[in-house]
């Protein structure tokens, strides 16, 4: 028999960035993009196709850090969890017949969280363990192929589940310019013993025009979105399911040079149920 909880109101505030320090040279397309579809295609001046590539030097150091709070409003009293993410990930690029097949290597990795309720747990590089590689095509859509995992207490400290879909930016089908503007559904979902979560993202990206990043100059696009996610956990007869929504903000700089992003910063506000 199921049992069954009061609902408890969650809201979550999360804030993330992630650099690449790259050291390449400009590289050959991987692919050839789709061709141009849509009203935006080929009608702005200065418009430009946007593909990833792999650059010649194929290394790229990558630096995430993450910040996330999460509240929880019961009948029985509050409770507040903080956790700040930082890793080091250097990523080769490589030709694919996807796409570009990409590798990476963790280099260095901590995560607290501090919960009001149960105190501090901590995660660092010892406790990961497997490759982390995937397929990505010239458009940026993204096929996970292996995934590290944190020991099963930690699993939730893991940031690896949502990188590989947030870092990559979703590119549009045809060339576009300043104030031009693409949509994209991006859905991953997460399984392991005891959880089962989905994710789905409305994005909406606008190119804004360049930017000078050091001695670089890059192309920024806006990002805004809907988000969404349910998660199941525990045993089937006593099961918990968390249902949040939300929105997202942030930018995106592109390097038109190497055909990978530089920057990623992005901002999510959710609220929902857990039952």
């Amino acid at each position: 028999m199921k049992t069954t909880r009061p609902s408890t109101f969650v809201a979550i505030l999360s804030a993330a960035a992630c650099a690449a320090l790259m050291s390449a040279c400009a590289g050959a397309p991987a692919g050839t993009p789709g061709p141009a579809t849509g009203p935006a295609a080929g009608t702005t001046p200065g418009a430009t196709r946007f593909a990833y590539r792999v650059p010649s030097n194929p290394d790229g150091l990558y630096h995430i850090e993450d910040s996330l709070f999460v509240g929880v409003s019961t009948p029985v009293g509050d409770m507040e969890v903080m956790t700040t993410t930082q890793l080091s990930m250097r990523l080769r690029f490589g030709r694919d017949p996807g796409g570009i097949g990409v590798v990476g290597t963790v280099m260095g990795f901590n995560a607290v969280s501090a919960n009001s309720r149960a105190g501090i747990r901590t995660a660092d590089a010892d406790d990961i363990a497997g490759p982390f590689s995937l397929v990505l095509s010239p458009g940026g859509h993204v096929e996970v192929a292996t995934m590290p995992v944190l020991d099963t207490e930690l699993a939730d400290l893991s940031p690896f589940p949502g990188i590989a879909f947030e870092i990559f930016p979703r590119l549009p089908a045809y060339p576009v310019g300043p104030g031009d503007s693409w949509v994209d559904t991006v859905s991953w979902y997460v399984v392991d013993e005891v959880t089962a979560s989905t994710t789905n993202t409305i994005y909406r990206y606008t190119l804004v025009g360049d930017t000078v990043l050091g001695d670089r100059t890059l192309l920024k696009f806006d990002v805004t979105g809907e988000v969404s996610k349910e998660t199941v956990q525990g045993e089937e007869d006593e099961q918990s399911t968390q249902e949040m929504t939300g929105t997202i903000t942030g930018f995106v700089l592109w390097d038109t040079e190497f055909g990978l992003p530089a920057y990623v910063e992005s901002h999510r506000e959710m609220e929902g149920t857990n039952s």
